[in-house]
């Protein structure tokens, strides 16, 4: 069997290619040493250097203006990428091939939007991509095999998977990265539950199951079958800016639920939102102020929980007979709006009604404010929007705010589940065990969230509303590019050592 090589040092990999520790110093204009990304002008000219995050990466790569560098550079020295990777577990014994090497292959897999395991196995084989892993290059000879892969997904930690998002996030919030995400004085969440693959065959244990009707191609009828699907609820950080994936939580069948000894029946998505909730407010605290919730979570419980953990809600209502928009209808009959308003900036005309303090709900003791805006548009097209919001902070923001908040949860469908399916290949299973699945969306989600502060933050593109994936699309095209580009290895082991060390 192939066994791993190791990677060059630091210096090692930057005297390969005419360099040493001791360069010239560092011109006005060029990248700070410090990894900020400003210039070192704007940076540490005149005073102390900052001391980066981690160990820089070579000079070759850092002198380099190609999109992949950047990233790999910005990755690195802001948010320590080789220790957030580095202290990754899995459960195999005596690996031959070491967790580190095989999660760096997996990141830059979905970097690169590798469309399979296969597919990653495939690029192990070619020069280029070794060095990106930090290999030294032997064309035509796997690094390791999809077998391994699969292995390690398997049995990789998830825990420490949600711990390298919330490090990125909190990085990402001492550098102010989201200061302009919010919706009033609020930092908003959308949840939502989220279906990327189905089957009619039982892949694994804790496939959700349910009936469904399809045509029968060689009769010609309609028959009922069993449909075998995955589903989780997503919970995205929305700004105008850019949104990031804070968490997911799978929906456990009864066999999932038994093995962590609970009852055995199907839960919902409900509970599995519910979950989520509680591990948000464990895991982030005030940095949420409110979440954003379609008509399934218009119900006391949810509303509780939010009171429970501080958190305020705006809830779309749909259904006539919920209690709180029922109530709201009837004192609405006859009135006129209470506000008009023209949106400029959305070729919009917005009527609103709006009444507060509704307490009509058994399982809800709180109070309920229900605002229904009616939205025409410059062709005459119309659209009406009703909502419940629940805590005191969030009742009090100005109608406008809030319906900016209930839209914006349209971020979570249109940047999220819609992009991942479509250019992430989120839409297939990489591997068909329950740990390999998560250990996949939640590997996936850590690259997505810093492909975003790069693209938004780092290299200060704008947002483009109407299709916010065409910016991001181009520059990972280019990445895909640049791969062939690299001079050496990089040096990942040498750089996880110094930042763990």
């Amino acid at each position: 069997m192939f066994s791993p090589a190791r990677s060059p040092s630091l210096q090692g990999a930057a005297a390969a290619n005419g360099n040493s520790a001791s360069v010239r110093p560092t011109g006005r204009n060029e990248p700070c040493p410090c990894g900020s990304g400003s210039k070192f002008k704007r940076c540490c000219l005149g005073r102390t250097p900052r001391a980066p995050s981690s160990p820089s990466l070579p000079r070759w790569m850092l002198d380099s203006r190609r999109k992949l560098h950047l990233f790999e550079k910005y990755a690195t020295n802001v948010y320590r990428l080789p220790r957030l990777l580095a202290r990754l577990r899995d459960g195999r014994r005596e690996p031959t091939y070491p967790t580190l090497e095989v999660v760096d292959a997996l990141f830059h897999a979905a970097l690169l939007r590798r469309p399979s395991i296969n597919a990653a196995e495939g690029d192990l084989k070619q020069a280029d991509f070794q060095k990106l892993i930090g290999r030294k290059p032997e064309p035509g000879v796997k690094a390791f095999s999809a077998e391994v892969i699969s292995n390690v997904l398997d049995k990789l930690e998830l825990d420490g998977l949600r711990v390298g998002i919330e490090d990125v996030l909190w990085t990402a919030e001492r550098n102010k990265a989201f200061r302009d995400g919010s919706y009033g004085t609020l930092r908003c969440v959308a949840l939502d539950g989220w279906e990327p693959f189905c089957s009619y065959d039982r892949h694994c244990p804790h496939c959700l199951v349910r009936k469904v009707k399809r045509n029968n191609h060689e009769t010609a009828e309609v028959e009922e079958v069993d449909q075998y699907y995955h589903r989780y609820v997503v919970a995205m950080l929305l700004g105008p800016v850019l949104d990031v994936v804070l968490d997911i939580e799978p929906v456990l069948n009864a066999e999932a639920r038994r093995d962590l000894g609970e009852d055995a029946h199907h839960e919902g998505e409900l509970s599995a939102a519910h979950r989520l909730i509680d591990r948000l407010h464990d895991t982030y605290g005030t940095f949420v102020d409110a979440l954003v919730f379609d008509a399934l979570y218009a119900n006391g419980p949810v509303m509780t929980k939010l009171d429970k953990c501080g958190y305020g809600g705006f809830i779309v209502l749909k259904k006539d007979d919920n209690e709180p928009l029922k109530e709201a209808l009837a004192l609405w009959e006859g009135q006129c709006p209470c506000e008009r308003l023209d949106d400029a900036d959305n070729k919009e005309h917005v009527e609103f009604w709006d009444v507060d303090e509704i307490n009509t709900l058994e399982t809800y003791k709180g109070k309920v404010r229900v605002i229904r805006a009616v939205i025409t548009k410059k062709d005459g097209t119309r659209k009406t929007w009703c909502f419940g919001i629940v805590g005191k902070r969030a009742r009090k923001v100005s109608r406008r705010t809030a319906l900016k908040a209930v839209r914006s949860r349209w971020h979570l469908e249109n940047t999220g589940f819609g992009q991942w399916v479509k250019y992430w290949n989120l839409g297939r299973v990489y591997h068909h065990t329950p740990n390999a699945i998560l250990a996949v969306l939640l590997l996936w989600m850590l690259v997505f969230n810093l492909l975003q502060l790069f693209v938004y933050r780092r290299l200060k593109r704008e947002r483009m509303p109407k299709d916010p994936c065409d910016t991001i699309i181009s520059i990972v095209a280019e990445m895909f590019r640049d791969v062939g580009a690299l001079v050496a290895p990089i040096p990942w082991e040498v750089l996880a050592d110094a930042a763990t060390g």
